[in-house]
């Protein structure tokens, strides 16, 4: 029988390079979640994120929050085409919001 072979400075060279590239591409759990921190930086008001995404859940690491995915999904489905239908309604958006708020609180005068 022959001894098991010693490993060379090749292998020890390949050993290390495989472990640098396994480090750098290995993903990190923690990219497939948005903390409220997170949203807010995105530009979402804090008061607003349990209305549009629900409640946060526990994650990985205890990390609380809402899944990138979910965010992804409720933005494509529903804050765009609203976002959309809006700036349809009322022209520019930067007005949008103007015409928006006084027309909610006009009509909430009538309740």
């Amino acid at each position: 029988m022959s001894e098991p072979a010693t490993p060379s400075a090749d292998n020890d060279w390949l050993m290390k390079e495989l472990q640098r590239v396994q480090a750098e591409y290995v993903h990190n759990p923690r990219d497939d979640w948005y903390t409220e921190d997170d949203l807010v930086e995105s530009g979402y008001r804090r008061e607003a994120l349990v209305d549009l995404f629900g409640k946060p859940v526990p994650g990985h690491d205890g990390i609380i929050g809402w899944t990138v995915s979910s965010v992804a999904k409720i933005e494509q489905t529903q804050l765009a085409p609203a976002y959309e239908l809006l700036q349809s309604a009322f022209g520019a958006f930067s007005g949008a919001a103007d015409t928006m708020t006084s027309r909610v609180m006009y009509s909430s005068l009538d309740s």
